[in-house]
């Protein structure tokens, strides 16, 4: 059951990252832009280390869910049952909110909104990061941005049985997002208007949609008989 939801939540961060064109894309632009005189090496390395700073977040995030939500979990007549149900659920609004169908986390970003604005003067201190260190905090800052798809993963995360699997859910789902965020770096306006194209919207929030009708019907690809 947990490698499952690993790959399912790697999954849900690898396609959904489209989403993160958007939301991270400006400030990994920024940063590519700050250090593009200095080398790839150095441009790279920075918003190599910004992102860890974010999945750090992501994983500290999923691990205080985790250990409210453990507990309950437990009380539940079929946890895995009801796991697959939920990460199915979230896969379709995922789907729907990726191919911008419908705006299916409006209410969760904007409650989440209220905790970014005292958050979010932090980060803004580092901008623009000069060294590895102020990348790390810009990242870990950055990390609490209100993101439909950062909720979704958390959703998957608070039906783990475990803080621990609750953390490296966030932490499969936040390597999921990675491969995007390094390249937009390197490729920023190309990949940009490629992956914010309305018909590469669509055909992957119908691959998440699909995905996540699997799950309720109780088949996942990625599951053995060994629960």
């Amino acid at each position: 059951m947990v490698t499952a939801t690993l790959l399912s939540a790697f999954l849900m961060g690898l396609i959904g990252s489209t989403h993160c064109v958007g939301m991270c894309g400006g400030i990994i632009s920024t940063i590519s832009t700050n250090f593009s005189g200095r080398g790839n090496g150095q441009s790279f390395l920075i918003q190599l280390f910004y992102n860890v700073g974010r999945i750090t977040s992501y994983s500290l995030f999923g691990f205080l869910i985790g250990i409210f939500s453990s507990n309950l979990m437990e009380l539940l007549p079929d946890p895995h049952s009801f796991s697959m149900q939920i990460s199915g659920l979230f896969f379709i609004l995922l789907g729907l909110y990726i191919s911008q169908l419908l705006n299916s986390f409006k209410y969760l970003e904007g409650a989440g909104q209220k905790l970014w604005v005292r958050i979010e003067p932090f980060g803004r201190k580092y901008l623009p990061a000069q060294n590895l260190l102020d990348a790390t905090k810009l990242g870990l800052v950055w990390g609490w941005l209100p993101c439909g798809l950062v909720y979704s993963a958390l959703a998957l995360a608070m039906t783990q049985l475990n803080p621990l699997y609750s953390a490296l859910t966030m932490l499969a789902f936040g390597l999921g997002t990675l491969p995007t965020l390094l390249l937009i770096g390197h490729f920023a306006q190309n990949l940009k208007t490629f992956l914010q194209q309305k018909s590469v919207r669509v055909i992957l929030g119908l691959v998440l949609i699909s995905y996540g009708a699997v799950q309720i019907s109780g088949y996942s690809p990625f599951m053995t008989h060994a629960h």
